[in-house]
């Protein structure tokens, strides 16, 4: 009999947690609102230019309307090409840079081919690109007088 005895409590508990659990009506579950954040991108802003004695008195970039960062390139440029050794020299006998009346064009042809000066001013486009031959250009301007 200990069997039936079980089985009768076992049966008791379960009705009465049945109808514990199941007489109640079904209370109805509202979602709660949860915010979740939300960020709009804004784009970087520039810099501010910052006026100096020198940027006043430069006026040869707003007369011939030169890029300063790309100035900036081609002084490396001119640089890394050695450019220097000979155009800064004063005894080089050479004519000064500044004075250089070629367009652009014309200049980037003439340091791919080396013009009549010959290999010393031949650069392929693994030395000078032509983003390279711009930015020197570039800077060969901001060299001349502004007068």
């Amino acid at each position: 009999m200990p069997t039936r005895f079980r089985i009768g409590f076992l049966t008791a508990l379960l009705v009465t947690l049945t109808a514990a659990c199941g007489g109640a009506a079904e209370s109805v579950q509202v979602p709660t609102s949860t915010r979740i954040p939300t960020y709009e991108y804004v784009p970087p802003t520039a810099p501010p230019s910052v006026a100096t004695v020198a940027a006043a008195e430069n006026t040869a970039e707003a007369q011939v309307g030169l890029d300063p960062v790309a100035v900036e390139r081609g002084l490396g440029r001119y640089t890394a090409l050695g450019c220097a050794e000979c155009h800064d020299a004063a005894d080089s006998g050479l004519p000064p840079l500044s004075a250089s009346t070629l367009t652009e064009t014309e200049f980037i042809a003439f340091m791919r081919s080396g013009g009549e000066l010959g290999p010393d001013h031949q650069f392929a486009t693994n030395r000078l690109s032509d983003s390279g031959g711009r930015n020197l250009y570039q800077y060969l301007l901001s060299l001349r007088d502004p007068e």
